[in-house]
């Protein structure tokens, strides 16, 4: 068994990048910024062009391909779209592969080499100032985080954003509804290290854990409420799920007490291959994923709530998608087919509510009803036994495919980082 000191030790050397990687995301940063700079100087723009994020803290994971640069508006007369507007010309003039990308406003996406480079534009605030859009805080966020970062604790953050991308957490977009690299810093300067991080992560409560930095009067009802330091309205952790900040709790208990680097080495556990399952497939739609996400997980919910009316009893379920070409609804079972006959329970017979099921059912085709202790029960014919078609009653027709018994993704595979 490998102590924890072995483990961190070995664990720190996969987040140290290269000199040849550090150098050439300093590259393509500065002359992306060069180029943002001069279209936006050309066009007459009061803003500030900046590099924001982990890409300017260092505190960026080895083989990390997006870079975060900001126009930070002075003018508030211009709106983010005339930005976006105007270097999506001149890019096009000059040949360059970019792509229009959706949050709150439109960004651009440039694909420079093999990086992907957003250019966010924002308004310049002031401390405490509300934010006009959601991408106003960064520049306040670079600088509390830049104050209060000290050197030796850059790697404590890439590693905690590896503890937490190996587990499944990390990335505050509704796909993942886990921890932003933003709050994952927070994290790492409010608790001092890597390792206190965890150790406070496992007593954790849900519901019960509030960090602060600032005094604030706003209430939150979130499972991890995170005070933003730059903004003391808002949740920093508001996308954590109670999924999300239980799987880190367990993951830190469980790494304190058994130190192992699979908690570093994303990986795909092997698969059970005899439970059953269901996927609902459609092809991915022209929109930004966080809209898809969201559209999709509410289909999915509202489908895994139907499956269980049909009598169908669901293990688990998720949204898999490549973000490209499909995104389907996966439910793990245990059954795909079902008896012709299911045991239905009605009220006590000392209930007034026993006349309706009784006046229910006594003409129509069951068994009974009868009596079981002092319950009335019918013994009746279920409408779905098959589990495609209690889907296609839900859905209805539409473009998409059910596949039975096909499926072998990660929600029928053993946990690889757990010890």
């Amino acid at each position: 068994m490998s102590t924890l000191e072995e483990v961190l030790s070995e664990a720190y050397k996969l987040v140290i990048p290269s000199e040849e990687e550090e150098k050439r995301i300093r590259e393509v940063t500065q002359k992306v910024k060069r180029l943002v700079s001069q279209i936006i100087e050309e066009g007459g723009i009061d803003a500030l062009v900046d590099v924001y994020g982990s890409g300017a803290r260092g505190t960026w994971l080895p083989g990390q391909r997006d870079i975060d640069i900001f126009v930070v508006l002075n003018d508030r007369r211009i709106k983010p779209e005339d930005v976006v507007k105007i270097l999506t010309s001149r890019f096009t003039t000059l040949g360059l592969n970019w792509a229009l990308r959706y949050a709150q406003h439109p960004y651009v996406s440039l694909q420079v080499d093999d990086y992907e480079v957003d250019i966010v534009p924002c308004y310049k605030i002031q401390p405490g100032e509300r934010p006009i859009t959601a991408a106003d805080r960064s520049p306040l966020h670079h600088k509390f985080l830049s104050e209060r970062l000290k050197k030796d604790q850059i790697l404590d953050v890439r590693l905690l954003k590896l503890f937490l991308k190996t587990i499944g957490v990390y990335g505050a977009e509704i796909k993942t509804e886990g921890f932003s690299g933003y709050l994952t810093e927070l994290l790492v300067v409010y608790y001092g290290s890597f390792i206190e991080v965890l150790r406070e992560a496992s007593r954790w409560r849900p519901y019960k854990t509030y960090i602060t930095f600032v005094e604030t009067s706003a209430k939150f009802k979130s499972p991890l409420v995170v005070v933003d330091p730059v903004d003391p309205n808002r949740n920093a952790a508001a996308a954590v799920s109670l999924t999300s900040m239980s799987t880190l709790i367990l993951a830190a208990r469980r790494f304190l007490k058994k130190p192992s680097l699979s908690y570093f080495q994303p990986s795909r556990g092997y698969a059970i291959r005899q439970v059953e399952t269901v996927e609902v497939v459609y092809p991915y739609p022209g929109e930004p994923p966080d809209i898809v996400w969201g559209k999709y997980k509410r289909i999915g919910r509202n489908l895994f709530k139907w499956l269980r009316e049909c009598g169908f009893k669901v293990f688990r379920w998720g949204v898999e998608s490549d973000e490209k070409t499909y995104v389907k609804l996966v439910y793990v079972v245990e059954q795909t087919k079902l008896a012709p006959y299911t045991l239905h329970k009605g009220p006590p017979v000392y209930d007034d509510a026993v006349d309706a099921f009784i006046e229910k059912y006594v003409n129509e085709e069951v068994i009974g009803p009868f009596v079981v202790g002092a319950r009335a029960y019918v013994i009746k014919k279920r409408k779905w036994t098959d589990i495609s078609h209690c889907i296609n009653a839900k859905l209805g027709k539409g473009n998409y495919d059910i596949r039975v018994n096909l499926y072998d993704g990660d929600l029928v595979r053993k946990t690889p980082w757990l010890t």
